[in-house]
Parts: C-alpha cells; sequence; structure tokens
C-alpha cells in the first residue's frame, strides 16, 4: 500500500474511521484495527477529492511573517524591546507597536504567558461592553486555549474566547465576540442566526475575509 509522505494512519478500536487535514498540509487518519489494507485503500480513494481540497484551502491561506522580535497583537506587529529596568511590567506602545520589558517575550512559554493574561483583560472587557451596547445577556465568560475554535456559547450561555483572538484585528475580535452572543439567543447557524448577527455587526464578512485569509497565523 503507498502512502504519501504527509500521510500518518493509526489503527485503534474504533468502529469509524476519522480523517483530519492539518494547515501544515498533514494528514491523519484514525483508521478501525479490523480494516485490512484493501479497506484502507478503499477509504482513502473515496475521500481522496475531500483530502485534496482541505489541502488546497490551507494552501492557499496566507501567513502573517513575524521577525524573530516581534509579536503579533490586535493585528498589528509589535517589536520587542529587553528593558531590564523594566521590572515586571510590560509597557506597551500602541502607536509605534512597541512592547518593552525585562521579560524574556522571546521565550515561547513567557510569550504564551502574558498573551493569556492580556486578552483575559482586553477580552473581558469587550465582552462587557457589546453585551451591554447590543442588549445581550450571558452567564460566564471563560478565557480557554481551544485547538480550532476561537469561540464558543454553550446551552447554558455560558461564552468561551480562544486567547489566541488578542492577535487578530478589533474587527476580527468584535465579530467572534458579537458571534457567540447571537448565540445566547440562536444557538445554531439558520437564517435567524446570520439575519440577526447582520443587524447588529454588519461589517461581519470583512471579518469572516481576514480569518480566512490570515486565520492560520492566530
Amino acid at each position: 500500500m503507498n502512502i504519501p509522505n504527509n500521510y500518518q494512519l493509526i489503527y485503534r478500536d474504533i468502529k469509524h474511521a476519522r480523517i483530519r487535514v492539518s494547515e501544515d498540509g498533514k494528514v491523519r487518519v484514525l483508521i478501525p484495527s479490523s480494516f485490512t489494507d484493501a479497506d484502507t485503500e478503499a477509504l482513502l480513494k473515496k475521500k481522496e477529492r475531500w483530502i485534496n481540497q482541505k489541502i488546497g484551502f490551507f494552501a492557499g491561506k496566507s501567513k502573517i511573517h513575524l521577525n524573530r522580535n516581534q509579536l503579533l497583537l490586535l493585528g498589528n506587529r509589535y517589536t520587542y524591546s529587553y528593558l531590564p529596568k523594566c521590572t515586571r511590567r510590560v509597557i506597551l506602545d500602541n502607536k509605534h507597536h512597541m512592547i518593552s520589558t525585562s521579560k524574556d517575550m522571546l521565550d515561547a512559554i513567557v510569550q504564551e504567558k502574558w498573551y493569556k493574561y492580556y486578552a483575559k483583560d482586553y477580552l473581558a472587557l469587550r465582552v462587557s461592553e457589546l453585551s451591554c451596547k447590543l442588549n445581550f445577556s450571558f452567564n460566564k465568560l471563560y478565557i480557554r486555549s481551544q485547538r480550532t475554535k476561537l469561540g464558543n456559547c454553550s446551552d447554558k450561555k455560558n461564552i468561551s474566547l480562544n486567547w489566541r483572538l488578542i492577535k487578530a484585528p478589533a474587527l476580527v475580535i468584535d465579530y467572534i465576540i458579537v458571534h457567540e452572543l447571537v448565540h445566547t439567543k440562536v444557538m445554531n447557524h439558520t437564517n435567524s442566526f446570520w439575519t440577526l448577527l447582520k443587524s447588529h455587526y454588519p461589517d461581519y464578512k470583512s471579518a469572516i475575509e481576514w480569518l480566512d485569509k490570515y486565520g492560520n497565523s492566530l
């Protein structure tokens, strides 16, 4: 059985096969342990067109490239400057897009910790502002680290937002927040949902276009 180099076959004790295409073009296939090689080949042949479409979709996306000393914040590239005297503080210069601190922001763990801290305050404030302005009510807000979702609303009206949203432009952040607030009234994506969303956020298409193009940079 000839398998492309970007495919990973994993046999498990499951009933149904599952296929996932990652943004880097890798294809992960979970296969029931009962499958024979012929079954696997038949599955991959059947799903070949869908897999290629997914790979093509991700290949068409753009990536926001950052220099080693840059961070992506609110859709802008911020240059990191190390300041030994700036103890425990992070100074943001939004005019010149500079981040100054004694923290090692080039360290992935330190950087993520700061992103989460900043996102918690920014997103909580924005959810509060938009919910009041648009007359929506929700139960609780959670800032999470979902792998694929940027936002979610439970049937208990609990809203979850991905901390990575803080890297996106304000236009996109507001769209995701309003999207989830609308779900507090309409849980599915029916015409009623989109009609209500459009009435509260007319510029939603611009946000979706940004996500379609640069969403893999978050």
